[in-house]
């Protein structure tokens, strides 16, 4: 019966969401030629922390878990668009590095594998298309933090969003103002 359950176990499959191709900030404008940049704001570090210690700070935290993470964001992978790796990026240069790497990329779409936080100390595999525009920054917000500006409140139809309903980042605009095809 061990057995059984172990192998059970080991052939449950990884969830991974699949979201919407994400791209610049709408009301930027990108330069004729150059490079762009991506920022992937990934789950949050995992906390090295002692199990008594967790236990107490759960119930001295109201489930917050705050302490059960670093201020550090996790490593993810860029796919080029034929699916071939293109680099594993390391997210942070320490543990209370809060700032994500900005990678330098040509222009194009690629995919973007990484961690995603859900509820409450749940963290999700995402692959994010990504759009890389001349001289602007694509930015993914997978950490559950992004505060949506205030002028797209209204219209949640030009955000990506996780599964849990977190924004994420930008929904591409196509040329002549056409969203992606969902």
């Amino acid at each position: 019966m061990a057995l059984l359950i172990c192998l059970v176990g080991c052939a449950a499959a990884t969830q991974v969401a699949m979201l919407d191709e994400v791209g610049p900030r709408p009301t930027l404008v990108p330069q004729r030629s150059g490079d762009g940049y991506l920022q992937v704001y990934t789950a949050r570090e995992r906390a090295p922390i002692d199990v008594n210690a967790e236990e107490f700070f759960w119930n001295n935290d109201f489930g917050r878990n705050a302490f059960l993470h670093t201020a550090a964001h996790t490593s993810y992978s860029i796919y080029a668009p034929d699916g071939r790796l293109l680099e594993r990026v390391r997210n942070t240069t320490g543990m209370n590095d809060a700032n994500p790497t900005l990678v330098k990329l040509p222009l194009g779409v690629y995919r973007v594998e990484a961690k995603a936080e859900d509820y409450e100390d749940v963290t999700v595999t995402v692959m994010v298309p990504v759009r890389i525009e001349p001289g602007l920054t694509t930015r993914v917000h997978l950490d559950g933090q992004w505060n949506t500006p205030m002028a797209t409140k209204g219209s949640g139809n030009r955000i990506v969003r996780l599964p849990n309903g977190d924004p994420v980042g930008w929904r591409l605009l196509h040329p002549g103002g056409a969203e992606n095809p969902t």
